[in-house]
């Protein structure tokens, strides 16, 4: 289990915190926009970056401790592979570093290599594998040494499309099988729903709000989380509410509004619609630019803005 508590650090001008959180084994993933703090939260729980507060991991608090006594495994993003090394090699390196006897040593890389159906891969470079595998690789070397504790930076950016979907289930499957907890940051909502258990949303260095995958999807409480999910964000009567294309119908519901513009889209055609200066977007079948229409919300979640 992982729980921070009042967990501040400062970079630069950015102010992280203060966040509290737990995390039991489970799979939780943190969204947020560029800038919102979500590696620096990774570096400040791994004890990459100096900050205050408890970071405390199956009821130990590892905040003064250095970062290899943590027993944190944190991938970042480029994987930061050795080329010059073999797969085999990068697996082993951070049992080596720990003194693991070469037998106990083998046994181990074999096994995860194994369980992550990456040991055909073994002899090769990182300059020879797909970023698919690239990234196989570097999560059988942070689960090679049993971290308490796995940390995942964009584990999937930059990986084309067919190999995300492939590598989804590998993630998934990861606090369980191992039973760990794991923390994944990504800025990207399909990610982050397929895979979490909790999510937990960033804006500017604080959590603003966290639950389960579910619910936070289907009713934000924060315009923040809404906009990130997917809502668009209109103010009615003074109060917030967060609405999906999908929901606006036509209808007698005595919302005013005008066509802007029209365009085709995966779901059918699209109609942008002006309402007392906000503009949402709708499917409400013909309509063409400069057309008045009538609108109603099906089904709008209050927010807080």
């Amino acid at each position: 289990m992982l729980e921070l508590r009042g967990v501040k650090a400062k970079l630069g001008g950015f102010q992280l915190g203060p966040i509290d959180l737990m995390v039991e084994d489970s799979y939780l993933v943190v969204m947020g926009p560029n800038g919102a703090g979500k590696t620096t939260l990774l570096k400040a729980i791994a004890g990459l970056l100096r900050a205050e507060g408890s970071v405390v991991l199956d009821g130990l608090d590892v905040s003064r401790l250095p970062p290899e006594r943590r027993n944190v495994a944190y991938v970042p993003q480029t994987y930061a592979l050795f080329d010059h090394m073999t797969v085999y090699a990068n697996i082993e390196f951070g049992l080596r570093m720990r003194g693991v006897p070469r037998e106990e040593r083998r046994k181990a890389v074999v096994e995860i290599a194994e369980r992550l159906a990456i040991k055909e891969l073994l002899q090769r470079t990182p300059r020879q594998l797909s970023g698919g595998q690239r990234q196989s690789v570097a999560l059988a070397r942070a689960l090679v040494v049993r971290p308490r504790l796995l940390l995942l930076d964009e584990p999937m950016a930059g990986l084309d499309p067919d190999i995300k979907e492939a590598a989804l289930p590998l993630l998934r499957g990861l606090s369980q099988e191992f039973g760990i907890p794991v923390v994944h940051v990504t800025h990207d909502r399909d990610e982050a729903y397929s895979l979490g258990d909790l999510v937990a949303v960033m804006h500017g260095g604080k959590i603003v709000e966290v639950g389960d995958a579910e619910e936070v999807f289907a009713r934000p409480r924060h315009a923040v989380t809404a906009r990130l999910v997917g809502f668009q964000i209109i103010k009615l009567e003074g109060r917030c509410f967060g609405i999906r294309a999908e929901d606006v119908v036509v209808g007698s519901g005595g919302i005013r509004g005008r066509v802007v513009q029209t365009m085709r889209s995966a779901g059918g055609v699209k109609t942008l619609l002006d309402i007392d200066g906000q503009r949402i977007w709708a499917y409400i079948g013909s309509a063409r630019p400069g057309d008045d229409v009538e609108i109603e919300l099906s089904r709008p979640v209050p927010l807080d803005c």
